[in-house]
């Protein structure tokens, strides 16, 4: 069988996942770019339930580890309005245990890290690319003066990939006026195993159990109010919002700001060339669909590898496959979240009577709602 080469150009969790993933191919070598990530000790990861088994495939992790929480529940919490509206959503209700686990992003690097250097089908460089060059015949990589021959080239670096600038793929890029405050509290009340979703005007505060008794916290508001709060100020916040479920809440960690952006490219492909992750997609964090999008842009290039063994990876054939499979579900998932954040963030007389009526019929339509459910968990795919 026929030895192919595939770079994958950014050592971020996407990459270093589809680098691990994909190193399970026979006829793959696998080349990976770029430094090993820092992460924030606060960010975490929900990895929904149908993702999980591709991270147990390729590291050593199981859902019974003590630094991961299963997410059983979730509390939506509308105060948009002066009558405040709660809508519920049990894992239970898919006879599911759980629809997600919650493992911070530091934990998982770290996991994925270990795995690389332990791995004798990837061969990781531990530089950034200075060039690319595609033609008909192959992907020509150019990093600090040495220069590398691949088949395919997979561009996994994020918002500003450079492999996307360089083959000159036009992005949809807008970036929203509000900021993402990223920290972690402590609650004296159990989280029982839910995370919640505090819906206000302007602003979205997500709460999602990190151990027994913290929870990782991301608001998103304006960079205003985020300023303002400061200390004592941003406790009394938390407590405002989240105390009547997590009890007495302190918050004496130090916290990471993001700029709140979203990005779509319009094509997920060129001339041997295919985009994953961030480098194709990024939406609000709503709903853990961000990373998760990502993993099942790896779990189509595994099958489609997996399928044509004997075609040429870079080929039009799986690259133009790759996008006509990935579609559609990145743009469903792009234009969902956008909408239910625009919603959120630029209230006005109009949203408000949609998110009413959506509310008041999911929290009535069981079947509604577990279609919603079974729709944000992916379930259709696999029946």
């Amino acid at each position: 069988m026929k030895q192919y080469k595939i770079a994958i150009v950014g050592s971020g969790i996407i990459g270093m996942t589809c680098a691990l993933y994909l190193s399970k191919l026979n006829n793959i070598q696998i080349t990976l770019y770029g430094k090993f990530p820092k992460h924030s000790d606060y960010k975490t990861t929900a990895i929904l339930k149908t993702s999980f088994n591709l991270f147990k495939s390729i590291i050593n992790i199981n859902e019974d580890d003590e630094n991961i929480q299963k997410l059983k529940k979730f509390k939506i919490i509308d105060q948009l309005r002066s009558s405040e509206k709660i809508l519920d959503f049990d894992s239970f209700e898919l006879e599911m245990d759980c629809f997600a686990y919650n493992i911070k992003d530091s934990l998982l690097s770290d996991k994925l890290i270990k795995q690389i250097k332990k791995s004798k089908n990837i061969i990781h460089i531990d530089e950034f690319i200075n060039s690319i060059n595609n033609n008909l015949q192959e992907v020509i990589i150019d990093y600090k003066g040495k220069r590398n021959h691949h088949d395919l080239v997979i561009a996994a670096d994020g918002r500003d990939s450079i492999v996307r600038n360089k083959n000159l793929i036009s992005v949809e890029r807008l970036k929203y006026q509000e900021n993402i405050l990223i920290t972690e509290i402590d609650h004296s009340k159990h989280h029982e195993n839910t995370s919640y979703e505090i819906h206000r005007n302007g602003s979205l505060l997500t709460s999602v159990p990190t151990s027994n008794n913290t929870s990782a916290i991301v608001y998103i508001d304006n960079p205003e109010n985020i300023k303002k709060k400061n200390g004592r100020i941003l406790t009394d916040y938390f407590n405002q919002l989240l105390g009547s479920y997590l009890g007495n809440i302190e918050t004496n960690r130090t916290h990471n700001i993001f700029p709140s952006e979203t990005l779509r490219v319009n094509k997920l492909y060129t001339n041997r060339c295919i985009l994953i992750g961030e480098s194709a997609h990024v939406i609000p964090p709503i709903g853990a669909q961000g990373l998760n999008l990502g993993l099942r842009d790896i779990e189509v290039i595994y099958n489609l590898l997996n399928s044509y063994k004997n075609i040429d990876p870079g080929s039009k054939i799986i690259t133009s496959k790759y996008n006509h499979l990935r579609w559609s579900d990145i743009y469903k998932r792009y234009k969902s979240v956008n909408l239910l954040y625009q919603s959120m963030m630029n209230y006005n007389f109009k949203n408000f009577i949609i998110r009413n009526i959506g509310m008041i019929t999911l929290q009535k339509s069981k079947t509604i709602r577990n279609v919603l459910l079974q729709e944000g968990m992916v379930l259709k795919k696999n029946k």
